[in-house]
């Protein structure tokens, strides 16, 4: 009977054990998939909201179109006249966590495309941000608004995009 009791508790040892080694080594993988996933953060560009640009551009007349999920948005506003089509996007994980502005200008007209471009992507260049610069990116807009060109002012990233006669189109980014 005392060999039956050994081999029991010996079992018993043995598969307790295995179970506490199993659900050690779970709760490491899901440590490590936890940390890698914080170290992920998103850079947002500070202290800007969605609003503080898609607001003066529905005053500007721009039709608005919202969409807001889970850790998602994006706000599109748009125009259109007879010499020209403006866009902007807005994108984010939420209105105030900004990760992304892209605005295109495009000609529809025979106007020049860098003096009808100049005026729209200037204003969005100016957006309020922390330690925002307008005077200086209005600057950089209108010096490279016919080439393709780079920089970044005071954290944020202003890439201008010039590849075809009639479109320019600004893309606006937190450093990384």
């Amino acid at each position: 009977m005392s060999n039956k009791l050994n081999v029991t508790f010996f079992l018993i040892f043995f598969l307790c054990t295995f179970l506490a080694c199993s659900n050690n080594s779970q709760d490491t993988s899901n440590e490590k998939s936890n940390k890698a996933n914080t170290s992920q953060t998103e850079v947002y560009i500070k202290n800007i909201s969605a609003a503080s640009l898609y607001q003066p551009l529905s005053e500007k007349g721009f039709s608005i179109d919202k969409q807001l999920g889970d850790h998602v948005m994006f706000v599109d506003c748009d125009k259109t006249t007879a010499i020209s089509s403006e866009h902007v996007r807005i994108s984010g994980d939420a209105p105030e966590k900004i990760v992304e502005i892209r605005a295109s200008f495009t000609n529809t007209s025979t106007t020049k495309t860098d003096e009808a471009a100049k005026q729209f992507l200037g204003f969005i260049a100016t957006l309020p941000y922390e330690n925002a610069a307008p005077d200086q990116a209005r600057s950089w807009i209108e010096g490279n608004i016919s080439k393709n060109a780079k920089t970044t002012i005071n954290g944020v990233n202003f890439e201008m995009f010039a590849n075809l006669k009639n479109i320019r189109t600004l893309l606006i980014t937190p450093v990384k």
